[in-house]
């Protein structure tokens, strides 16, 4: 299965979905907020704006303990908190600006909700699996699976 089949069998899969764009000048929280994504748990997939083939992270928003309560980062708050230590708003802009890119797209997916229950991490794997089957490595800032 090619990365390209995999997204679009989570499109049918998690009809909950949608993308959005973020340029250079651009936050990420104030394009949640407009967007309106939702602070559910699910998956996302992060791409150069110029290549929608190959994606630059892949990643979850919600963890589940042992118990089958849920720790409380959703989407929305995920995308819009820290990586690497600094806050996601510094983050994209500064990798936006140490690499060249004019934007990056937002793919994400509600996979556990009323109508599906499949865990944030299932998801994820199933996608990083794909890509990995692909092109022999994980995307290029996913650190490890």
């Amino acid at each position: 299965m090619t990365f390209a089949t995999a997204v679009e069998d989570a499109r049918t899969r998690y009809p909950n979905n949608g993308r959005f764009s973020l340029l250079r000048d651009e936050s990420i929280n104030d394009m949640v907020r407009r967007e309106k994504i939702p602070d559910a748990r699910g998956v996302y997939i992060i791409f150069r704006c110029d290549d929608a083939e190959r994606p630059l992270y892949i990643g979850k928003a919600g963890t589940v303990n042992q118990d089958g309560a849920w720790k409380e980062q959703g989407l929305a708050k995920r995308l819009t908190m820290k990586q690497d230590g600094r806050y996601r708003r510094e983050y994209f802009r500064e990798l936006m600006s140490e690499q060249s890119i004019a934007g990056l797209t937002f793919h994400w997916f509600v996979t556990h909700d009323q109508s599906n229950k499949v865990i944030p991490a299932l998801a994820e794997m199933e996608l990083l699996q794909a890509h990995f089957d692909q092109y022999d490595c994980l995307p290029q800032l996913n650190r490890c699976a």
